[in-house]
Parts: structure tokens; sequence; C-alpha cells
């Protein structure tokens, strides 16, 4: 993970920014020492936000989020500047010929994918001011509410769509079909949707899936904001893709588990079956795909813009379909923020250490929440407390 996450997600910095303390400065000073590498950028990012001085009432943690995010971009956006005059220097002799290229075909290429992205990402604007649950939006703008915590949509027979199991005739011209329907899955929901190929899509809470009623042309494609897992149909000549506001996953058929939330500061990408090529949006020419091997996992960090594989265990990061968690030493606070997804609550901290332990386990989420708290408590020593119906507190 790169620094400048690792110091967003970790609830100790923004202490030490904005309320330091003999005790955070001396966990602070000892970290520091133990791992000299990272000093330098560690008191840069710290030293950004003091000379802004905004006022810690006036901040959210989202705002604070925001605001991090923004220095980064800035500090990287510095280094990038040095990096590229050095770089111009050693480019300078392959300059007209890659004039030649972009006179040629690149302006047209950047255009059509610009005006598909933006096709694409213009239907995220079509969302209810107001969710009460799960929705599946039309084309033309019917909402259909799914009225389950677990439901289901089945889009086998475009003229036949099967919601919860239940038909639903949607009587269409072929034109209608290729336009996209949108699955909006609030927190404490999950769905369960067959594409018109038969790949069939889990979706996670807090997630929202952008799809036609029917495929057509070269490929087959889909939009995610959140977390599903995919079990694509095998089609050679029609590769599906999978595109985030980040990067898109394309197959040919393949089972896999990608985690695109807008409010996390990474995409990961796990397989666990079969293969799967990662890309970019608005990569370079010279820029190679990322391809998996099952039991792999792509990172792609949004600050940095760049991606590490790591070898994993799949079913650790795809249990979450059967309604099970598997972490093997995870740090507390990754698991109490897929806790607040699954069940639509808010989890705070009396002691933000806590946050940062490592525990290990595995939760059977089909459980009421009491005795899913219970074990955590256990496996954590801590004590998670009751406020109301949807705040708690770890103790």
């Amino acid at each position: 993970m790169d620094i400048y996450d690792k110091l967003i997600e970790n609830p100790l910095f923004f202490k030490w920014v904005y309320h330091p303390n003999q005790e955070i400065d001396l966990w602070w000073n000892t970290y520091l020492k133990m791992n000299p590498s990272e000093a330098d950028q560690i008191l840069r990012f710290k030293q950004s936000f003091i000379a802004l001085d905004f006022p810690q009432e006036k901040l959210t943690d989202i705002e604070k989020k925001e605001l991090a995010k923004r220095i980064i971009h800035g500090i990287e956006s510095i280094e990038a500047k040095k990096k590229r005059s050095r770089f111009l220097i050693g480019l300078a002799r392959y300059a007209a010929i890659a004039i030649l290229f972009f006179s040629i075909g690149g302006v047209f290429v950047y255009l059509q994918m610009g005006k598909q992205n933006n096709e694409w990402f213009a239907e995220e604007t079509r969302i209810p001011s107001q969710l009460e649950g799960p929705v599946l939006i039309l084309p033309e703008g019917e909402s259909i509410a799914l009225n389950k915590t677990e439901s289901s949509l089945d889009y086998s027979n475009p003229e036949n769509v099967l919601v919860n199991n239940e038909s639903k005739l949607l009587s269409r011209n072929e034109a209608e079909k290729l336009l996209s329907n949108q699955v909006i899955i609030p927190y404490g929901n999950r769905s369960k949707i067959t594409l018109s190929d038969s790949t069939v899509v889990w979706l996670n809470a807090g997630s929202r899936l952008i799809f036609p009623s029917k495929f057509s042309g070269k490929q087959r494609e889909v939009l995610l904001f959140g977390e599903a897992f995919f079990d694509v149909a095998r089609n050679e000549q029609v590769p599906f893709v999978v595109k985030t506001s980040s990067l898109e996953v394309k197959v040919l058929g393949t089972e896999f588990n990608v985690s695109a939330y807008p409010e996390d500061n990474s995409v990961q990408t796990v397989l666990k079956e079969g293969s799967v090529s990662i890309r970019r949006n608005n990569s370079g020419i010279f820029e190679s795909d990322i391809v998996l091997k099952p039991n792999q996992m792509a990172l792609f960090n949004k600050n940095a813009q760049n991606s590490k594989v790591y070898n994993v265990d799949a079913s650790y990061y795809t249990i979450w379909v059967k309604g099970l968690l598997s972490f093997d030493d995870q740090d507390f606070s990754r698991i109490i923020k897929k806790i607040e997804r699954y069940y639509n609550i808010q989890i705070r901290y009396t002691d933000p250490l806590v946050g940062l332990q490592k525990i290990s386990g595995k939760l059977d989420l089909n459980k009421n929440l009491e005795e899913v708290f219970e074990y955590l408590a256990k496996v954590s020593s801590t004590e998670i407390r009751k406020i109301d119906n949807n705040n708690y507190e770890i103790n």
C-alpha cells in the first residue's frame, strides 16, 4: 500500500495533525525512528496540513480525507514535473515519430474513447435523491423497487425479466434493449444479477451496476461502482469488460472480484479462476496491461495511479458472496468498514489505536448482528457497545 494511503487510513495521523499530545507524539516519533525511509514523506505530508491552517472542528472525517487527496495530488504533481523535465531530454530524439503517430490516429482514438467514457459515466447522475432500498432503474427512467435485502434479477430473456424470481414483462424495440439499466444496492443489501449472456454478477452492499438489457458489438461492457463478484459466461469472440472510474478489467470467461468503492483509495481486483487483463483508464500507448493468474490480486492506487500484484488466497476476497467474511492478519479497521457496509450501520472508536491491530478469523454474516459483534469483540479483545439502532462504539 502507498505511504500516503496508509496515512489517510490511519486515524492516528489526523489526531497527530489536529490534536497532538504527549502520547500521540511519542507514538509517531517511535514510528519515524523505526521507519526512517518514510520519515521525510510523512513529515512533509503533515506540514502541508498545518500550513493550510484549517480549523479541526470545521472538517468532517470525509473532508479531511478529501483534503489529504488534494495535498497528495499537489505533492505528486511537483515530483512528476521534476521527473518529466529529466525524461523529456532523453525523449527528444523520438519526438518526430510521436507527433506523426498522434497526428494520424491518436486524436481519433482519444475522441472516440472520451465520447464513450462520457456516455457511460453520465449514467451515474441518474440516481434518485432519496433511496430507501435496492432499486432497478430502466433506460426510460422508470424505477422498480426490489424490496428484498437479498434481491435477484435475471436478464437472460430481455423480453421477460425476472425480478426476485417473478416475471416482469418489459416490451421494448431492439434499440431500447441496448440501452443501459442501472441497479443500485444501498448498504445493508445485496443482489444477484444474471445478464443477457448468462454471466452472473453478485453485487455487494453500497454498490451500483450499469448494464444493457442485451449485449451487442465487439465487447460486453458493464460499469461498476462498488464491489461485485463476476462469473463470466465464456465467449472468445466477445470479451467481457468491467469498467470502473479508475480502470477496466477484460476477460473471456472467468471468475473474479472487483472492489471499486468511490470512497476507497484503491481498486482491488482478485482472480479466482481463468485469466483477466487490467488497464488503467487514460493509460499511455506504451503502458502494458496487467495480466493476473488465479489467486493473484492487483491493487490499483488511485493517488499514485499505479498497480501492484500480490499472491493471495482468492477465497478470502470472494467468500462474501456466501454471506461469510474471512480475514487473515488484517487491520481491525478494515474489517469494521466491511461490517458497516454489510449491515448499514456506523461504528466509531473511543481509541483509534484499536483499529490498527491485526486480527484473523471468519465471520458468518448470516447470523444476527449481536452474534457477529460478540465474535469480533472476542478476537479483538474489545467491547462493542450499542448507542442506538444504527450507531455503535468500540471500547
